[in-house]
C-alpha cells in the first residue's frame, strides 16, 4: 500500500468526516442487512485516508461486514479518489476485483457496477419475481459533488486516467 499524506486538518474537515462516515454507515448497514451486495464509501481524496482510516474499519467490525481500500493507482495523482468497498461475502469482492479486471473503474463507468451495488435489482430468494428498475437515472452523484469535494473535482474528468 502506497503512504499517503495526513496532512488534512482535522478540525477543518470535522463536518466533512461526518457526513462522509454517516454515508458509510447506512450504506454499510444495507450490506449488513443484505439489502445491497456491495456499497461503496463516498470517494475521498488520499489526504483523507488517515482521518477516515479508524472509524471507518470501527463501522465496518460493528456491522460485521469488511472493507477493502480502493487506491485507483490508474488515476493521475492529481486528480486520484479512494474509496472503500463494503461488502459482507468474499465471492462479492471477487466480483468487484472480476469488474475491475475488464477495465473498468466506477469513478468513469459507475454503471458497470450497478448490478453489484444493487441498483435497480433484486437478488435473493424469489428474487425472479420482482421486476427491477432503476426510477430515474442520473449523471452524477450530486450530493457527492457538493458535499464532499472542491468545485469541479466531481466527477472526475475523462483525460484524468494514467496513460500506460
Amino acid at each position: 500500500m502506497s503512504q499517503f499524506s495526513s496532512s488534512v486538518d482535522l478540525a477543518k474537515s470535522s463536518n466533512r468526516k461526518k457526513k462522509m462516515l454517516g454515508m458509510m454507515t447506512a450504506f454499510g448497514e444495507c450490506v449488513a442487512a443484505e439489502a445491497k451486495k456491495c456499497a461503496f464509501s463516498p470517494p475521498f481524496y488520499p489526504d483523507d485516508y488517515y482521518i477516515l482510516k479508524t472509524e471507518a474499519e470501527r463501522i465496518a467490525a460493528e456491522l460485521n461486514i469488511f472493507v477493502w481500500l480502493e487506491e485507483n493507482e490508474e488515476i493521475q495523482e492529481e486528480n486520484r479518489v479512494m474509496w472503500w468497498v463494503m461488502y459482507k461475502f468474499e465471492e462479492i469482492l471477487d466480483e468487484y476485483h472480476a469488474i475491475r479486471a475488464k477495465g473498468f473503474n466506477p469513478a468513469y463507468e459507475f454503471d458497470e457496477f450497478f448490478d453489484l451495488l444493487s441498483y435497480g435489482y433484486a437478488f435473493g430468494e424469489n428474487s425472479e419475481n420482482v421486476s427491477s428498475r432503476i426510477r430515474k437515472k442520473e449523471d452524477t452523484m450530486g450530493t457527492v459533488t457538493h458535499i464532499l469535494f472542491q468545485p469541479g473535482d466531481w466527477p472526475l474528468p475523462p483525460d484524468s486516467r494514467k496513460n500506460d
